[in-house]
């Protein structure tokens, strides 16, 4: 975000105009995402599904309606 920022904040002083230090931000915020998630890996597509039957609260329909706390099993 620096560097894109700086380089912007260049060209802005050297073409006297104010348009190119917040480009020059907000590209480096989309390329400072971009390296996170290249890195890291994106979130996981199956992450938010639940498996049929379950509820939240550690019940399970499957169970024959058996309460469990939640971490047990």
């Amino acid at each position: 975000m620096a560097v894109w920022g700086g380089a912007g904040w260049l060209l802005d002083r050297w073409l006297d105009v104010k348009v190119f230090l917040p480009v020059g931000v907000i590209l480096g915020v989309a390329v400072a995402i971009y390296v996170v998630v290249v890195k890291y890996g994106g979130a996981d597509p199956t992450l938010g599904l639940r498996r049929k039957g379950s509820t939240s609260g550690g019940t399970s329909d499957d169970q024959g309606g058996t309460r469990t706390q939640k971490g047990q099993r």
